[in-house]
């Protein structure tokens, strides 16, 4: 089993550098829709990766990253400077992709597909093994995931596929952090259970949680 800080896991997407303009582009934006061009490129691979890592469907991911920035869009005049503006896209996106799974669940019994993976932003505790390997343990991994809740799903790719760190995923959900921290210890808890219990799982070491505290 992975290590946690090694998983096997996509690398986390590159945080977005601060930008001092960002809060100026939000107040235009609030007024003149095409300021809201920027801001959109600034963020929008990141969201977009994120909603990918959750739906492994590049075409539904494009569609509800479009959702985000549209519902983000209309509804500027509701946002508030005291959480970060990347968070509050990704609590829009978390709520996109939530309402997208509870209509298909309603229209059909879910099925998912795994349908590829961007190798270049992943790596393994076996970079030896060849593409095919490295495919099929992401695809175990993500089925792994798939039979967690979704309060956990969304707490574990937050915290290791986009590398978030508690405090700013409790801003992303409106949480506390302590509240994070105990959905993130009880998700590993449970993955740990799902893959100890799968044969076809490769064995790769020992998850470690994070009760010690986390790397800065």
């Amino acid at each position: 089993m992975p290590s946690i800080d090694n998983p096997l896991l996509a690398r986390p997407t590159a945080v977005a550098p601060p930008t001092p303009t960002e809060a100026v582009l939000v107040e235009r934006a609030r007024s003149d829709p095409r300021a809201f061009g920027a801001l959109y490129e600034i963020h929008y691979e990141r969201i977009l990766n994120y909603i990918y890592r959750r739906t492994l469907n590049v075409a539904l991911a494009e569609e509800l990253t479009s959702n985000t920035f549209f519902k983000a869009l209309r509804h500027l005049p509701r946002y508030r400077r005291r959480t970060p503006f990347q968070a509050w896209l990704y609590r829009i996106a978390t709520n996109e992709i939530k309402m997208h799974w509870r209509t298909e669940k309603r229209r059909r019994a879910r099925q998912e597909t795994f349908a590829g993976a961007d190798l270049d932003r992943v790596y393994f505790t076996s970079p030896e093994a060849d593409d095919r390997e490295r495919i099929r343990q992401i695809a175990l991994l993500n089925e792994a995931l798939r039979r967690l809740p979704d309060r956990y799903q969304t707490v574990l790719v937050l915290r290791y596929f986009e590398g978030l760190k508690h405090r700013q995923i409790a801003d992303v959900l409106g949480k506390k952090t302590g509240t994070v921290k105990s959905l993130v210890s009880r998700g590993l808890a449970r993955l740990r259970t799902i893959i100890d219990a799968d044969a076809t799982f490769p064995h790769c070491g020992h998850f470690q949680d994070e009760a010690g505290g986390e790397k800065p």
